[in-house]
């Protein structure tokens, strides 16, 4: 069974020069366009191969991938170091109560933003999960910053969100591979139902701050069908991972939380 830790947060950084606007911009795609928010599941058994093949069902290799051109990568929601990534399809390894989400998002990104999101969730992991395999946690906006498609979202609203048929932003709920084992199964099938998406929309998703010890502001997108829930990770008292101006990232205590009105 997955051996609960304290719940744990990781803020995202979209502004400045250690930012990475494109990453932040999949996050609200997913959360603002597509209803995905929830908790996370760190897989610390994965490999480079389960990456690879999480990222291929979500279209971010392979012959789906449609991220192309000097300093370009595909950026892909939920994390292909999660057992929510790759829609769900590798859970191998994950016993925990949770239900993984069985969709996703990816956005063409700058290949050096992404690289610095992918350094900074490895500091997180190593410093705060501490090989804890299975940890659920939350993703935050440092300072309500969203990164550009986000914050057009909040101020046009939906009528923000990009075509996905098209462009750099795509959303998926049936892999781009043909190999799918937890879809082969019934009961993983069962076990692994979205636990946000499919039957949350994007208008039912509300925000969350927190103030930190240091005074810093982290906002986290959740559904309010799970508001229980992710009220008790944003409890005070509760740790999440936050950034310093130069990037460093750095463990703090909530102090205050509240729903944005």
């Amino acid at each position: 069974m997955v051996r609960q830790a304290a719940a744990q947060t990781f803020e995202l950084v979209c502004q400045g020069n250690t930012g990475y606007p494109d990453v932040c911009d999949n996050h609200s795609f997913a959360a603002f366009c597509r209803g995905i928010t929830g908790h996370l599941h760190y897989d610390a058994t994965a490999d480079s191969g389960t990456g690879d093949q999480r990222r291929a069902a979500i279209g971010c290799s392979g012959a789906a991938n449609h991220c192309t051109g000097t300093n370009t990568q595909c950026d892909e929601y939920p994390y292909a170091s999660t057992y929510d990534g790759g829609l769900g399809c590798y859970p191998d390894g994950y016993n925990g109560p949770d239900r993984l989400i069985q969709a996703g998002t990816t956005r063409c990104a700058n290949g050096p933003q992404n690289g610095r999101h992918g350094q900074a969730i490895g500091q997180f992991y190593s410093n705060m999960l501490h090989n804890n395999n299975g940890q659920p946690f939350l993703v935050g906006y440092k300072n309500d910053a969203r990164g550009p498609l986000g914050e057009l979202i909040r101020t046009q609203g939906t009528a923000a969100c990009p075509d996905d048929s098209t462009g750099i932003y795509r959303y998926r709920t049936t892999p781009a591979t043909p190999a799918c084992p937890a879809r082969g199964s019934r009961r993983r099938a069962n076990d692994i139902a979205s636990n946000s998406t499919n039957s949350v929309r994007a208008d039912e998703i509300q925000m969350y701050n927190v103030t930190t010890e240091s005074g810093r502001v982290v906002t986290v997108p959740y559904s309010k069908k799970n508001s229980d829930a992710v009220a008790k990770f944003l409890a005070a008292g509760q740790p999440i991972w936050t950034h310093r101006d130069d990037g460093t990232g750095v463990s703090e205590k909530i102090v205050t939380s509240n729903v944005m009105e």
